[in-house]
């Protein structure tokens, strides 16, 4: 969705809303989107930039990062921007370096006034997706000795302590430093 905001650019006070509701481009990999995203925008000129603001809402398909179950996940986030005609690329000074400032946060509008609105709530998406997503609070994942769903009850492991050399991330016997691999092994 293109917005044109070059009359909100000069008319500090000026204030546009925008209904929102499109499908983006799936924020990862191993996220599906299964409603649009939706919500209001709010576009408010300053004099010398326009400020978006507004709260989207959409819902998503994620994996559980315990339990590697699929489930649904209600997403509400906000959306918060500021967007200034291009400004003349300031070279760095001398070592290749230079101080930012203020304009180097604030997104550059081309020389027609407009841009995308999509890549921006994309963004924003992204921001909002759970670091570590879990299909409920109470989630116990999957036992690390046989891999079983703790979720449906207990393995036929528990209370006996997971070999360490199992565990994700600690090295096998082929990769002990220092040590030689025989035939046998």
């Amino acid at each position: 969705m293109r917005v044109n905001i070059g009359p909100l650019l000069a008319d500090r006070g000026a204030i546009r809303t925008v209904a929102y509701s499109e499908w983006v481009e799936p924020p990862a990999e191993d996220a599906t989107l299964l409603q649009p995203v939706m919500g209001e925008l709010v576009l408010a000129g300053t004099g010398r930039s326009v400020c978006l603001t507004g709260r989207l809402r959409t819902r998503l398909s994620l994996d559980c990062g315990a339990c590697l179950a699929g489930y649904e996940h209600p997403l509400e986030f906000a959306v918060a921007e500021e967007f200034r005609r291009a400004a003349p690329f300031s070279a760095a000074g001398a070592g290749g370096e230079r101080e930012l400032d203020s304009d180097d946060f604030v997104v550059p509008v081309g020389p027609d006034d407009t841009f995308d609105l999509t890549e921006v709530v994309r963004q924003h998406l992204v921001l909002a997706l759970p670091i570590a997503p879990r299909c409920r609070e109470d989630c116990r994942g999957l036992c690390a000795t046989c891999g079983a769903d703790l979720n449906l009850g207990s393995c036929a492991c528990a209370g006996r302590p997971a070999d360490a050399r199992r565990r994700l991330g600690a090295p096998g016997p082929a990769v002990r430093p220092g040590r030689r691999l025989t035939k046998k092994e």
